[in-house]
């Protein structure tokens, strides 16, 4: 199918014509349980800032295997048969509208964008501020003229005319022989009070000769694991968010805990599993070290899944 056909074309189950839904549904707190958690959190304890050393400079291109280098909150470099590959570029100091309004980034970049390889593709999850940067991906856009793949209604986010819309389950070829899909996630999205799920979120299975890697984006549990599982066959890389899970009773639809990143690895039949999506911004009443903490714990429950914890900036080379 045309990954652009207009719109009207993917009204489905997940599509009323107006807002997108996650298959199954999902809580909507509303202003109520907004304003509830608002006036009841419990904020866990972050640092004002983590110094860390800049890690070295990616290679410019890789042919053997994958290798993989987390640099901060969703951004991770993919890079395999000759290409480079970014997700949710996210570079700045703060998740927001402007550069003075917003969460404030606690961990900065591992990598600098200027330190980064040239950037064939971006896989852009969707439109949320800590995911969609619009000053990240203009300075890609400018520099290396980046190809966006994302979902449907998000390009009109993002500053460049390079962009691929798809609905769930959909594919685009970054090349013949690597395929990118969007797969479901279990979230929402907006920008503004105005525009709550007009456009889509989700996640990304790309088919490549080193392997199959599946980057979540970000996501609540749920059976979109096991159809992914079902559709592509054992991951060799799943990239799984475990932060910003707290408190439950209002993060738990739409965040995964570690415990459920656990899970879902064990129901993807992921060969390693990296966590992303933790210690960068406080977004939630977590703190700066519980969804580590919490992961070692689930893991200490699971002894064979392979869910490292890579240093920041750390290149993971993952063998065919």
């Amino acid at each position: 199918m045309d990954a652009n056909l207009p719109i009207e074309n993917y009204q489905a189950a997940h599509f009323d014509g107006r807002q997108f839904h996650n298959e199954g549904g999902v809580t909507n707190h509303g202003f109520g349980g907004v304003l509830r958690w608002m006036i009841t959190r419990k904020r866990g304890v972050w640092p004002r800032y983590v110094a860390s050393d800049p890690a070295p400079p990616p290679a410019a291109r890789v042919q053997d295997g994958i290798t993989v280098t987390l640099i901060g909150h969703a951004t991770v470099l993919l890079q395999f048969a000759g290409l480079n590959i970014i997700t949710d570029p996210m570079f700045s100091d703060r998740a927001g509208p402007t550069p003075w309004l917003g969460v404030k980034r606690v961990r900065p970049p591992a990598i600098a964008i200027d330190d980064l390889p040239k950037i064939d593709f971006i896989l852009l999850s969707h439109n949320h501020y800590d995911h969609l940067d619009r000053p990240s991906l203009a300075t890609l856009a400018r520099r290396d003229q980046s190809h966006i793949v994302t979902g449907l209604k998000v390009g009109k986010s993002v500053p460049s005319d390079r962009i691929t819309e798809l609905d769930w389950w959909l594919h685009h070829n970054l090349r013949p022989d690597v395929r990118a899909t969007y797969v479901p996630a279990r979230h929402f999205s907006a920008r503004t009070p105005f525009d709550r799920n007009q456009s889509m979120w989700g996640g990304f299975v790309l088919e490549t000769p080193a392997g199959t890697i599946y980057f979540a984006g970000d996501s609540g549990d749920g059976p979109h694991f096991a159809a992914i599982r079902q559709k592509f066959g054992p991951i060799t890389l799943s990239l799984l968010p475990i932060g910003a899970y707290a408190p439950r009773w209002f993060m738990a639809p739409v965040h995964m805990d570690p415990a459920q990143a656990v899970a879902a690895a064990i129901t993807l039949e992921s060969r390693v599993t990296l966590p992303i999506h933790y210690g960068a911004f406080p977004l939630a009443d977590d703190g700066f070290d519980d969804p580590l903490n919490e992961l070692a714990v689930a893991k200490a429950a699971a002894p064979n899944v392979d869910f490292r914890t890579a240093a920041f900036g750390e290149a993971i080379k993952i063998k065919p």
